[in-house]
């Protein structure tokens, strides 16, 4: 049987890293896009040593080396998880984001669109803030939802090309060091620091990567209508609940500041969940037992 051919860009970020790693073990043959500085990442360089066969990269200074690179190479499927974020921007920030979230990619959609069948690209529910139209939180937002006018464009110009547009609201892993309210709750925890968190009554809807990554292999390996699809969990999770919880089984507390009553609840999406997918990770219990363990380490 022929392997499938992956084109991925953002395989060292913080969720293409893990679907990199988990598509080579399931047997496809994965080729990443990377700036020219990634030639010393280590963790990529591991990946490579335990598949030589199956993983290559192609590195990149510019856009021109990138077409010649790319121009005349073979690919399935192009899985795009590269993306700049910030909460917040300056101005001069404004041309880093116009390029990592929008020219990047085009530059890379105008070279395969012709070639690949399915193009997976991940969004976020910030874009959406009354719950479908691009009402944006921010200019990351923003810009985002600038990409996927373009990619409409492509695909009015290739009617075989599938594209599927994946939202969702939060992501956690047990590794994760983004600057995010959760690793952020869990940094301060190992120094007993205090954090500060805008309300008491602030939920959040949040996702284990594990359930985001096995949203790209079910689009991969099925027949689903393209689209944009939102990916959630269903049940939001109440920080000041969740803070409570851990503090009753942990022999040390965190410790918190809130700094509002007011009601911050995420947006209500009036997008289709992906078809035959559902989170399978129980995120309460996952973030609960990171701190746990935590405090179990301490203490002995």
């Amino acid at each position: 049987m022929k392997r499938k051919i992956l084109l991925v860009t953002g395989s060292s970020g913080f969720l293409g890293s893990f679907f990199l790693v988990d598509a080579l073990r399931k047997g496809y043959y994965v080729i990443d896009i990377l700036r020219t500085k990634n030639k010393r990442n280590k963790s990529l360089d591991y990946v490579r040593k335990l598949f030589p066969k199956t993983y290559k990269s192609i590195y990149y200074s510019n856009f021109q080396e990138l077409e010649k690179k790319i121009k005349y190479g073979k690919f399935d499927y192009l899985v795009h998880f590269a993306t700049l974020y910030k909460n917040d921007h300056f101005n001069k920030e404004i041309p880093l984001f116009l390029e990592s979230n929008i020219i990047f990619p085009s530059v890379i959609l105008d070279l395969v669109f012709k070639k690949v069948k399915k193009v997976i690209n991940f969004g976020s529910m910030m874009q959406h803030l009354d719950g479908k139209n691009y009402t944006s939180k921010n200019f990351y937002a923003s810009s985002k939802s600038a990409f996927e006018i373009i990619l409409d464009y492509f695909v009015s110009q290739n009617s075989k090309l599938k594209l599927y547009n994946l939202k969702f609201y939060e992501s956690f892993s047990e590794t994760d060091k983004r600057n995010k309210l959760i690793p952020t709750i869990f940094k301060n925890f190992k120094v007993n620091k205090t954090t500060n968190i805008l309300s008491k009554n602030l939920e959040l809807n949040i996702l284990h990567r594990i359930d985001i990554i096995n949203a790209v292999h079910l689009i991969i390996n099925n027949q689903i209508n393209s689209g944009s699809y939102c990916l959630k969990y269903p049940k939001n999770i109440n920080i000041k609940k969740l803070i409570s919880n851990i503090n009753l089984k942990s022999k040390r507390r965190i410790k918190v500041r809130f700094m509002s009553n007011k009601i911050l609840k995420p947006q209500k999406s009036f997008f289709k969940i992906l078809p035959n997918w559902k989170p399978t990770i129980k995120i309460n219990e996952k973030i609960q037992n990171k701190f746990l363990n935590e405090n179990n380490k301490n203490i002995y």
